[in-house]
């Protein structure tokens, strides 16, 4: 039991050091998007994010058929519980939003740094700034915080069906996901760590597939972006 342990801490620790590469190198449209606005900018970025969501992809699916991690290819047919953990999954986000929102309004929270540059973005360039929350961004960032990371963790059959490796593989995803959404600000930090577990769930609960969790996703970006005050 112990050395089955250990292995799990040294994939969790491996795994969270490339997955913050990789988020890192995810993120190169955004620090276009930071020099200058304009349609060849614009247009050098969402392709440089197609490369990017591809690799990403490429990444995800290598290391689950190496590392023998059951996961669902792009063209399997989604069915009306995958369409279910979607909403289910969103309306739970944006709720969370809600909560976060009206928590620092009445505690007078300051903004961490990632909302303040993200505030200022979408002020500049509301456009792409949108296909950036809505689209380009919610894809990566789950084929490498869900896909690659719980793919390399939990790839042995007895570690994926434990559950208790499970939930704590959700819980330090979530907590990686949220540091590096919020810094060290503690409640951003809780909020957006709560926001990274939900989505590892929806992950398990639809049986590894990826594109279930970028549809949540997605929906949760586009839930918050209308309907929860900034």
């Amino acid at each position: 039991m112990l050395q089955k342990n250990l292995r799990f801490i040294g994939n969790l620790l491996i795994v969270s050091v490339l997955s913050v590469i990789i988020v890192n190198i995810s993120s190169l449209p955004v620090y276009i998007y930071l020099i200058t606005a304009n349609w060849f900018t614009l247009l050098v970025s969402f392709s440089l994010y197609a490369v990017i969501i591809v690799f990403l992809y490429n990444i995800y699916k290598t290391t689950a058929e190496l590392r023998q991690f059951d996961f669902r290819p792009w063209r399997t047919r989604l069915n009306k519980r995958a369409l279910l953990l979607m909403v289910i999954g969103a309306v739970i986000i944006v709720a969370l939003a809600f909560g976060y929102a009206k928590l620092t309004a009445v505690w007078h929270i300051t903004e961490s740094g990632n909302e303040r540059a993200l505030d200022l973005l979408l002020r500049k360039n509301p456009v792409a700034m949108t296909l950036d929350a809505v689209i380009f961004g919610p894809i990566a960032e789950e084929l490498s915080f869900r896909g690659f990371f719980f793919s390399y963790v939990l790839s042995d059959q007895y570690q994926y069906l434990d559950r208790e490796y499970q939930a704590a593989t959700i819980v330090i995803n979530g907590l990686l996901f949220g540091y590096l959404h919020s810094g060290n600000s503690l409640v951003p930090l809780a909020y957006y760590t709560l926001f990274g577990m939900v989505l590892g769930t929806i992950y398990l609960l639809s049986k590894h597939d990826i594109r279930v969790n970028s549809v949540t996703h997605m929906l949760a970006n586009l839930g918050i972006l209308w309907l929860v005050p900034s």
